[in-house]
């Protein structure tokens, strides 16, 4: 006959272990070109949840976060029959934020393990300018990490 005390305390050995074998992956970061970046200004370019996690962290290290990037209309007169209209971004330094689940959940929280990858873009250029990937948490795990502050401390020693 089967025992349901001891397959129970086999089942939360088994889950706890697995706790605690998992852990935040280290940060990879690509530059993709070398620039002055200048002032650490930066703003969202797509929706997120997690806007306001990496908000926190980003200003924890330095930077000024824009919710959104607004632009400024320029009109200027190129000739006496040419007028030029162009978009100015205010905000030169865009992040992307974006993730795929891995599948994992973290034990006793209703947070989950993330493949995470942000991107720097130069918006006056239109071009990606750095890239930082890391698997961990989206918040508060048992032995997890979330990734914001570790995404956040590497984007600032590229700076």
């Amino acid at each position: 006959m089967l025992n349901l005390g001891k397959l129970s305390t086999l089942w939360i050995i088994f889950l706890l272990n697995g706790c605690v074998m998992m852990s935040s992956s280290d940060v990879t970061v690509k530059e993709l070109s070398k620039v002055d970046k200048g002032e650490m200004q930066v703003t969202f370019l797509n929706n997120t949840p997690y806007i306001a996690d990496m908000s926190i962290a980003l200003s924890e290290y330095g930077f000024a976060v824009t919710p959104i990037p607004t632009q400024e209309q320029i009109i200027e007169l190129r000739s006496d029959t040419r007028i030029s209209k162009y978009n100015a971004a205010s905000t030169r330094w865009g992040i992307t934020v974006s993730t795929k689940g891995s599948g994992m959940t973290c034990a006793f929280t209703d947070y989950n393990i993330h493949h995470f990858t942000l991107m720097l873009t130069d918006i006056t250029n239109n071009r990606v300018v750095t890239v930082l990937k890391q698997k961990g948490s989206d918040g508060p795990c048992t032995t997890v990490k979330p990734v914001f502050d570790t995404l956040a401390e590497k984007l600032a020693e590229t700076w």
